[in-house]
């Protein structure tokens, strides 16, 4: 039986918690054949162990309950950024992390260990495995690959990081090719293995057969969602100027805005600015169970983002029958195969954008074909258990 320390500084916090579910899902298939411990950051309101799902989790603590902040806000690299207090937190989480680590090595006496994001996870990791000989396993997820491109004193720290790994996975191609250019990783030891879906979505087969041919008859309408984290790298200012752009064209369109961020005052601002109140909708974050019907009842969905790592998103909109568009931008297209199983444009060109929302409106029989493409594909390569049985794969050849 297979035993593995998994190290993260995003899990959820609980089993509908979206935060981090993709990690969930991708051990859930793997718990009735191996033993996994995942060790988290603690914060305010946590348990310091407890089980999410299947998966026993140990929770960390590195300060006091209102200090705890570092983890599970998005902005991690923000925070320690701003000044000495961010880095002295920074140092002593990072450890606590090793501390919690290196515990949960002796206690669980695992074959592999495996950290999602290369920092802070797999370079505590890297110390770990150095330190007991545990081979170890990193998987990249866009975010960190970014930080790495950005910041030139990280490339030092990511070298000893990675040359630790005995394998290294990325959720996209994209991530494969920047960590290959980046001079951090041997290419030998890379591989493509997604994220999974939240099962819920693979289950929705239910808000197909009901979806009715919107397009159809009223070819001058539509009603377009995205759900994104609204930060400048989503993009979304380009959708909202897509969107005034197809109603100058006469269409009736809409936006439906699922998800928050440091972005969203301004962008409801510059709704406000173009006269799209009526015409845009902002509804905050939203729990999983509700995403199937909110896919479900658009015409269309769009992830504007530059530089997205692998866009789970939009596998999940291809689930639930949704036609999907996306910037023709980092990880997208292992999903998003121009012609095939959607539409790509140009990176923050509100023009092309708008000229693939309106191709999609005007024939509905090519949008719903590419949707029908694309769930085969999302069904094929991003299901829990396909990933699952991927990784399992990994952590025996880490393992020997």
């Amino acid at each position: 039986m297979m035993r593995v320390v998994l190290l993260t500084h995003v899990f959820p916090r609980a089993a509908a918690d979206p935060l981090g579910a993709f990690l969930l899902h991708s051990l859930e298939p793997l718990a009735p054949r191996g033993s996994f411990l995942v060790v988290a950051p603690h914060a305010s309101g946590l348990r310091e162990h407890e089980r999410i799902g299947t998966i026993p989790v140990t929770r960390f603590r590195y300060a006091s309950d209102v200090q705890e902040t570092l983890a599970y806000t998005g902005v991690m690299h923000e925070q320690v950024a701003r000044g000495l207090g961010g880095k002295i937190l920074f140092a002593r989480f990072l450890f606590a992390y090793f501390r919690a680590a290196l515990g949960a090595v002796r206690a669980h006496k695992p074959q592999t260990l495996h950290a999602h994001w290369w920092l802070p996870g797999g370079f505590v990791g890297a110390l770990v495995s150095k330190w007991t000989g545990i081979p170890l396993v990193i998987t990249t997820h866009g975010t960190d690959v970014e930080q790495l491109r950005r910041t030139r004193w990280a490339k030092l720290p990511a070298r000893f990081t990675f040359g630790q790994a005995r394998a290294i996975t990325c959720g996209s191609n994209y991530l494969r090719e920047q960590l290959i250019e980046l001079g951090v990783a041997n290419e030998k030891r890379v591989r493509v293995i997604p994220m999974p879906v939240n099962p819920l979505f693979v289950n929705c087969v239910s808000h197909i057969t009901s979806r009715e041919s919107k397009f159809e008859n009223r070819n001058s309408k539509i009603e377009i969602l995205t759900v994104a984290r609204l930060t400048k790298q989503k993009r979304i200012d380009t959708l909202i100027d897509a969107l005034e752009i197809l109603r100058a064209r006469g269409m009736d369109a809409r936006l439906r805005i699922v998800g928050d961020g440091d972005q969203r005052a301004a962008l409801e601002q510059k709704t406000r600015a173009q006269n799209l109140e009526a015409a845009v909708e902002f509804l905050g974050m939203r729990p999983q169970n509700e995403l199937p019907n909110l896919y479900a009842q658009c015409d269309v969905f769009v992830l504007p983002s530059v530089r997205e790592g692998m866009g789970l998103v939009l596998a999940e909109a291809l689930l639930c029958g949704a036609p999907v568009i996306a910037a023709n931008s980092g990880g997208v297209t292992d999903i998003v195969r121009a012609g095939e199983t959607g539409l790509l444009f140009s990176e923050r060109d509100a023009n092309a954008l708008a000229d693939a929302l309106e191709k999609y409106a005007r024939d509905p029989q090519y949008a719903a074909r590419l949707a029908e493409n694309g769930r085969a594909l999302v069904m094929e390569r991003f299901t829990p258990p396909r990933v699952a049985e991927q990784f399992l794969q990994i952590y025996e050849f880490a393992s020997r």
